[in-house]
This record gives C-alpha cells, structure tokens and sequence, in this order.
C-alpha cells in the first residue's frame, strides 16, 4: 500500500507536469524507475548500522518579534537541509544526462528535524516545499519557515540590554548512532537580514552539541543557533530617561521656590506621583522576574527616593523658616558664624551675618533715643505721683498722666519684645535659606551621581 501511494503521488506529479509543460520522457522513466521500490518510510542507507548524517544550516531573514513578557521570539528562518539518501541514485547516462530531479518532500524520507525549544502551539512552521534530488544520492532540501522559540530574556541592563536566544535543532525520535546532525558553518546566513526597527543584529554564531538524557544512553546531537541581538534604546531614552531627566531637573526648582508660596512640598508629591506612573509603565513592558532589577528600574527608584528626601528636605527647610514667634530661642553663635558667615559665601549668597549685625545696630541707637528722652528729672518726677497718690490732693489729671506713662511703657516693651521675636524670627528665615541651599546642591550632585553610575553600567548604547 506504501508503495502504491508512492506511486500515485509521483504519476500525478508527472501528469500535472505533462499537462503544463512538455518534458522529456527521460525523466519520467527515471520517476518510475527510481520510486518503484522506494519507501519514504525506512532510513535511506545500505546497512543498518550507518548513521544517516544530516547537515543542517539556516539563513535568518527577519526578526518578527520578541515578546519580553511572554519570553518568546518569533523569527523567519530558510532552513537548508542536506543528506544522502542510497535509494535515490541512478546513471544519468541511461537518462539522457538527467543529473538533478526536482520533486516533492512529502514522498521522500526526511529526517526529523525540529525545534526543540519550540513555543509555537502548532509545532509546524515549515512550508511544504520541493526537494533537489542527484544522481550520486545526495538530497537538498530548502524551505522558509517561521518559527517561535523560547528565549530567556535578561533585563539586567534594560534598555541598553542584549539577549542572547538559541534556537536547538535536532532529531526528535533518532538518536545519534541513526541520525548524525552537523552544522555546515560556524556562522549562520546573515547576509540577507532585514533591519529591525526595535533590534539590531550583533552575531550568529552555530555549535554542535551532543547531550545523554537519563532515559536513553544513546547520543542525541543537535545544531544550536545563537541569534545575539542589541536593543536600539533610542525610543526608551526619549520616552522613559529623558522624561525622567526632565522631572529630576523640575524637582530643582522646588529648592528655589520660596517658602511663603505654600507649594513646596505640593509640588514634591506631584513630582513622585509623576514618577510613579513613568515605574508603572516601565514595569508592562518587563517580565515578571526577581532575578535582577532592570537598569531603568534601578534609576526611577533612585529618582523616587531623591525625590522622596528633598520632600523631607522641604518640610525641614520650612520648619525653620515658620518659627512661632516668643516661642524659640535665638540663633546659636556657632551657627551664625559657620552657617551665616562661612557657609552662605561658599554658596554665592554673601556674608548674612553682616545684614544681622547692621539691624541690631539700628535697634540699639533706637533704644539709646529712648533712654536719652526720658532725664532723671522725669523719673523723680513720676516716682513723687506714685508715692502721693493715695493723698487726697492727688489730682484727677496726674492719675491720668500715671495711667498714660504706664500704658506707653507698657506699648514700649511690648514692642521691643516684637521686634527681638521678629528679629529671632528672621535669623531663622536667613537660616531656612542657607539650609535650602545646602539642600539643592545634595540633591544636584546627588542626581547627576547616580544618573553617570546608571550609564556607566550599560554595556553598550546602540
């Protein structure tokens, strides 16, 4: 029944050639001569014991796509095989010259080959195509596939990432001393790729490798395809670093905000949502894996946390500059003449100690102004109203002027102790502004550090 199959197929094949195309009667003797005794069943050599040895090779087309999450490429591939098949060989002579035959794969014997890391659920990727068969026995077999292989993907370094994914051929139901599979090259065919806009093709390198399974002691050889591939991070640079950038250089203005306009810290927390969305979006595009923590990812969560501390910053910096007035105590020494002094110039802001000192100057002549418009004479006189004050001679007027003198002394000291509070109170102020400064340029050095360290860890910036 094989053979009458066999047969069938090839006389259609011969009739439908005949009725397009007139051939010569020569290769139709040759089909019925060649395939009346021929299986596509049995492996094609002469003893047993040999080995049919297949070489395999493959030219990468296209690159269709590499889903992360999912962990799967799916590539274009011309696959080229080539073996030697002993029951298809004849003399071209008694042929007229026939050297080469063209006929259809499905009725010859065809080694088994298959992806062995498949994730295609149909595990059939190859188009059904026609073999070249020659007199001396060797078969060629060309056909395009589109295959979809698992890829482990490595996100250390996203997006300046490159991945490495293998593609295994092999025989899957003959083991190594049946079917022998060998590479043709080192290097797979690259030379007709065509450029991906995501993806840039680095190498394709082959290996023979052989392994023993635990259920069989025999050799299973296979060819492995490595396609090394470098991500174009030009899309990811200018829509997840450079946005990242950007929000880093606005925080900056959060330090020259002034503490009045009540939108410091309002400003912080809509900067950290910000960046919390650009994270979420990072994270759709990865694959859920705990093994490492993509580059990107590294540098939001760097970016969070900077901004995250200059939020505290704020609410320290704001802490100084709102002091209850008569409730805190006056600026220390050391901290006027290291903060005020030293460290105010360091940070282009000039000497503040000097702007103190010049009103507590103004304060004292003010005070000497006082003291020089009430003379002894007032005194005495006010001290003699207060002692003759319960004497009946004690006049309604001077009980008013004792009252006024009492009430204006009193107006007095009560501003004074104002103007020492709001004094006090701007110390602080100027302190609050000394600290900011500080604040911003941590946070500057401290952005452009980690921004340098993320970079320098890329391995390469296509």
């Amino acid at each position: 029944m094989e053979r009458l199959w066999i047969l069938c197929v090839v006389l259609a094949v011969l009739l439908a050639t005949h009725t397009g195309v007139k051939s010569s009667p020569d290769e139709y003797r040759l089909l019925h001569d060649v395939f009346m005794n021929y299986s596509n069943i049995v492996r094609p050599v002469t003893n047993s014991t040999l080995a049919v040895t297949v070489t395999y090779d493959a030219a990468l087309q296209q690159i269709i796509d590499l889903d992360e999450k999912n962990q799967v490429l799916t590539t274009n591939l011309w696959v080229r095989m080539y073996w030697r098949d002993d029951s298809l060989q004849w003399n071209p002579d008694e042929y007229g010259g026939t050297n080469v035959i063209i006929i259809p794969a499905d009725i010859l014997w065809v080694p088994d080959i298959i992806l062995y890391n498949t994730a295609d659920e149909n595990f059939n990727g190859m188009m059904d195509t026609n073999a070249q068969a020659y007199s001396d026995g060797s078969v060629s077999w060309f056909a395009p596939a589109i295959f979809k292989s698992t890829c482990k993907i490595n996100v250390k370094y996203f997006p300046f990432d490159e991945q490495r994914c293998k593609m295994q051929f092999g025989s899957w139901a003959f083991h190594g001393f049946l079917i022998d599979i060998v590479n043709k090259s080192s290097m797979g065919d690259i030379n007709n790729f065509m450029d991906n806009g995501e993806w840039q093709l680095v190498d394709m390198p082959v290996r023979r490798n052989v392994f023993y399974y635990g259920c069989c002691p025999e050799p299973y050889p296979d060819v492995t395809f490595t396609i090394v591939i470098q991500r174009r991070a030009l899309f990811y640079m200018f829509n997840l670093l450079l946005p990242c950038m950007l929000i880093s250089a606005i925080t900056l203005l959060d330090f020259y905000l002034p503490a009045d306009a009540g939108e410091k810290v309002t400003l912080g927390i809509t900067i950290l949502l910000a960046l919390t969305v650009f994270l979420l979006l990072v994270a759709e595009t990865m694959p859920p894996t705990s093994e490492c923590v993509p580059l990107i990812a590294q540098y939001y969560v760097g970016t969070i946390i900077l901004v995250s501390v200059s939020t505290c910053m704020t609410v320290v910096v704001l802490g100084l500059h709102y002091k209850v007035p008569g409730a805190v105590h006056p600026v220390p020494r050391w901290v006027r003449k290291y903060l005020l002094n030293y460290t105010a110039r360091v940070l282009w802001l000039g000497n503040l100690a000097e702007n103190l000192e010049d009103d507590e100057s103004d304060t004292v002549v003010i005070e000497n102004n006082y003291l020089k418009n009430n003379p002894p004479e007032m005194t005495e006189h006010l001290n003699k109203i207060e002692r003759f004050s319960s004497s009946p001679s004690y006049s309604r007027f001077d009980y008013n002027v004792v009252r006024i003198l009492k009430n204006v002394e009193f107006m007095v000291t009560r501003c004074k102790d104002q103007d020492k509070d709001e004094a006090i109170a701007n110390e602080w102020k100027l302190v609050a502004v000394v600290v900011d400064r500080i604040f911003l340029w941590f946070f500057l050095v401290a952005t452009v550090a980690i921004t340098a360290a993320i970079l320098a860890q890329a391995p390469k910036i296509v």
